[in-house]
């Protein structure tokens, strides 16, 4: 049995012990049980119950210091606020009909019949006070294998609330590796028309926490054609440059689809943080343009990943198109020509010290070699292969060993 996390103890023990003090039981579930098992932060911590809202509510009001909020009593939950911390504490249930977001609703009192009507298997665990977890959809494994799987036939899921088609993108960018699920692909692709039925804001506001995922953009591929849904947008960043002229003038949601279409990435921690583009495009911009294709080369180099290296030419191919330094066309040209380059053998250090391994060499002498060729590929305004490596390599042990 797991001990229960020590930051929940004192206040989350207080609220789940008034319920079972009147004879009712009470579990925490969601993300709050994830994190503690990912072992990363926890933020809001939601209750499941047998109680009904009118109990919760009965139970809690007669408790100095603690403010009881109906947020939404038709659907079970009650929000009790205690100690300046909000917890939802929402009676178990069946969703008898869906209508979007809404629901025609049915109270339980099992546990189990709760969790089925949830969306992923690693948001339906529950956790008792004592630490002991309740896991009817093998979700532990899925947390642990990083699958991100919805609970029963995807389709019914997606179809309750269509907000759980940008979720999935969310979750597997958080909790899944980026792994999409093939057959979730052609069940969300087959209902993504259907985004258009949510609000402009429910659609913002998911959009915004995928962004704020550092690593977002690998995501963005997959969300391409829910994308295009909302925003009519074009896998060719460059194809929609000319109308940043009216940026000014579009609301968030557009200027949101404005930024995906430009860069097909919309995390803006990510360009000082995790990404490489903050670092190598610093000094960009100081240099001729004859000379951008030779210095984004270089750069490219050292970017290891290759969606790294596909998001960078990108990126850098909408800012230099921006601040005219290039043209929309020669914008164009240049994403054409880099992206062969990132495919290409040239774009790696192929050389290897077994390369050269027949001369009689020392370790301090092996790598003085390997990093003057390095730095010799790195710098090279050439396309530098492995033969053009080891020729260097041979030159250099010539004349310095």
């Amino acid at each position: 049995m797991m001990h229960f996390p020590l930051e929940w103890t004192k206040d989350v023990f207080f609220i789940l012990e008034q319920l079972e003090a009147h004879g009712y039981e009470a579990r925490i579930v969601g993300g709050a049980v994830r994190n503690f098992l990912l072992g990363t932060d926890i933020s809001d911590i939601d209750i499941a119950t047998t109680a009904l809202p009118s109990e919760v509510i009965a139970i809690f009001e007669k408790i100095d210091g603690i403010n009881v909020v109906p947020t939404g009593a038709d659907y079970g939950t009650v929000t009790v606020v205690y100690k300046g911390t909000p917890y939802e504490i929402t009676t178990l249930r069946r969703d008898v009909k869906t209508f979007g977001r809404k629901a025609q609703v049915e109270f339980a009192k099992s546990f189990e019949v709760d969790s089925c009507r949830r969306d992923f298997t690693i948001n339906a665990i529950y956790m008792d006070k004592n630490g002991q977890l309740f896991d009817y959809h093998n979700g532990i494994q899925d947390i642990a294998d990083r699958n991100v799987r919805f609970i029963g036939d995807a389709a019914e899921r997606i179809k309750e609330d269509y907000l759980r088609i940008l979720r999935y993108f969310r979750f597997v960018a958080r909790y899944g590796d980026y792994k999409v699920n093939a057959e979730y692909m052609e069940t969300i692709n087959s209902l993504k028309d259907n985004l258009n039925i949510l609000s402009s804001e429910r659609i913002f506001s998911e959009l915004l926490k995928i962004l704020a995922i550092d690593d977002s953009y690998r995501i963005i591929p997959h969300m391409m054609p829910s994308l295009n849904v909302l925003f009519g947008l074009s896998y060719n960043p460059l194809e929609v440059c000319a109308q940043m002229k009216t940026y000014a003038s579009l609301n968030s949601r557009e200027r949101l689809g404005m930024l995906l279409k430009f860069s097909e990435v919309v995390a803006p921690r990510a360009f000082s943080t995790s990404l490489p583009s903050a670092k190598y495009a610093s000094d960009i911009f100081d240099i001729e343009a004859a000379s951008i294709s030779v210095t984004m080369k270089q750069k490219l180099k050292a970017i290891r990943k290759k969606e790294h290296r596909d998001f960078f030419v990108n990126y850098m191919a909408v800012l230099l198109y921006q601040k005219g330094i290039i043209s929309i066309e020669d914008a164009k040209v240049f994403v054409a020509q880099l992206k062969e380059f990132c495919n290409s053998e040239y774009v790696d250090f192929n050389f290897r010290a077994g390369d050269i391994e027949r001369y009689n060499l020392s370790q301090e002498q092996l790598r003085d070699i390997m990093m003057a060729t390095k730095n010799f590929w790195l710098t090279s305004e050439n396309d530098i292969g492995k033969e053009e490596c080891v020729d260097f390599a041979k030159n250099y042990i010539s004349h310095k060993c």
